[in-house]
Formats: structure tokens, C-alpha cells, sequence
């Protein structure tokens, strides 16, 4: 097992433990029945903890989830997973990360289960892991028009700063484009000029779209392997060569 992975999966087994501790530390938690638990580890695989806390447990990027089932219901969260960019489409969109039906009902069953617990009601909420925010270079769409413009220009720089920040890519989601701000993944700002110098035998163009299909691949020095991995599947040619046209503007 190489290094990265080994460090990955102990991070892992920290966050599991974490959150188990979170659950017990206050009342004792019911037995978790099987769903739930294979629902855990989606949380955990997902790294749906990088953005969201539940009993405080995780990122402040996102909502806190430890009543998100009483309030939503299973039906609303099921079509939101299914589709994050029909909720609020103007604002700040989550990556769809295409669940199957088996792990989108244990997912959800697990998050009925957390709010269930003695602890939900005794743990307020409590982030933690994120520092910086939303880039001012890279914001949150808030307006229509120039944007679905965007989408379909025939410039690829405009469609891959459109993509930037919509779905189905929603890099700014995780990346800054500020140099020094840190969401959840590294910050963008100069990545044309670094990125041909991270790997030898690779330009800029391949190293960036290599970082988008396999994101296992390179690793930035500081950070864990918890880049969505999909991408290349969520993702057409085009778009990838959109992105990487707008991200090589970024000197």
C-alpha cells in the first residue's frame, strides 16, 4: 500500500472513530442496525464530513445534517441527492456524485438514524477543518442571464468558468481561485503556472486533466485524496477541455 493510501485510509478510521465518539459521548447511542452502518460508510467514503458537520463533527462549508431528516424527509433528500443543481439553483450547488439506489437508501438511512440518537439532541453543532472561504475571484452565481449565456458560448474559456462554478463541475465548491484560501481542496490561483513543473514528462494541460479524471493520481503535499472521483464519468470530453481551458488562465 503506498504511502498516500495508507495515510488515507487511517484518516479514515480517524473520522469513524470520531464519530463514534461524538455519538457516545454524551448518551449512549442505540445498536446501529445494518443499513445505517453501510450508510457510514458511504458518510465516510464520501467524505460528505468535508462539508457537512453532524454532532458538530466536520466541515462548516455546508449545512449541519444531524436533523436533516426530520426536516427534510426521506423523499426530499432522495430527489436532492439524485439532483443537488434543481435545489436552488443560484446559489451554491453540491457535486452530484452519483449514488446508486442501494447507497443513496443507506445513506439515508444512516441519516435518520444519527438524528434518532440520545446525542442528537444533546450535541450542538460545532465546526471544524475549514479554514478560508469562497474565493471573491470565483463566486457564487447569483444571476441567470450571462450565465446560461455562458454556458453555451462558443468561447471554451467562458463554458469552463461557467463549469467553474456550476454544475455539473462546481469546482468552487472545494477550490478557491484566491491565492492562500483554502476550502476544502488546494486553492487554483496560478495553477497554469505550477502545474506543468508538478510532474516531470507532463505540460500544464495534462497534469490538469489528469487531476480531474484520476485525482488519486497527484496528490498536493498537505491535503488528502478526497477529490470527488466520478468526474470522469459526470463529465463529457468537452467540458473537461472547457475546464482546462479556463484553469490554464489562471497565471
Amino acid at each position: 500500500m503506498s504511502g498516500t493510501r495508507l495515510f488515507f485510509a487511517i484518516c479514515l478510521l480517524i473520522s469513524a472513530a470520531a464519530f463514534a465518539l461524538a455519538i457516545t459521548s454524551t448518551t449512549p447511542a442505540k445498536v446501529m442496525p445494518p443499513a445505517p452502518s453501510v450508510g457510514m460508510g458511504i458518510w465516510i467514503a464520501r467524505n460528505c464530513e468535508g462539508c457537512h458537520t453532524l454532532y458538530g463533527q466536520g466541515g462548516a462549508y455546508a449545512p449541519d445534517l444531524t436533523h436533516i431528516y426530520a426536516t427534510r424527509g426521506g423523499e426530499t433528500l432522495r430527489e436532492f441527492l439524485l439532483n443537488p443543481g434543481a435545489f436552488h439553483p443560484n446559489q451554491r450547488q453540491m457535486p452530484m456524485f452519483g449514488l446508486t439506489k442501494s447507497e443513496t437508501d443507506n445513506l439515508l438511512a444512516f441519516l435518520q438514524w444519527a438524528g434518532e440518537q440520545p446525542a442528537a439532541q444533546q450535541w450542538p453543532p460545532r465546526p471544524i477543518n475549514v479554514s478560508g472561504g469562497v474565493s471573491p475571484e470565483s463566486p457564487v452565481n447569483t444571476s441567470t442571464g450571462s450565465n446560461t449565456s455562458a454556458a453555451s458560448s462558443d468561447d471554451p474559456v467562458a463554458r469552463g468558468q461557467y463549469l467553474f462554478s456550476n454544475a455539473p463541475a462546481i469546482c468552487s465548491t472545494c477550490h478557491s481561485l484566491q491565492a492562500g484560501v483554502v476550502i476544502v481542496g488546494p486553492s487554483l490561483a496560478g495553477i497554469a503556472s505550477r502545474a506543468g513543473s508538478r510532474v516531470a514528462g507532463l505540460s500544464a494541460e495534462e497534469y490538469i486533466r489528469t487531476s480531474i479524471v484520476h485525482p488519486s493520481e497527484f496528490i498536493v503535499p498537505g491535503f488528502q485524496d478526497l477529490m470527488q472521483k466520478n468526474f470522469g464519468d459526470v463529465l463529457s470530453s468537452e467540458q473537461i477541455n472547457d475546464l482546462i481551458a479556463y484553469l490554464m488562465t489562471q497565471k
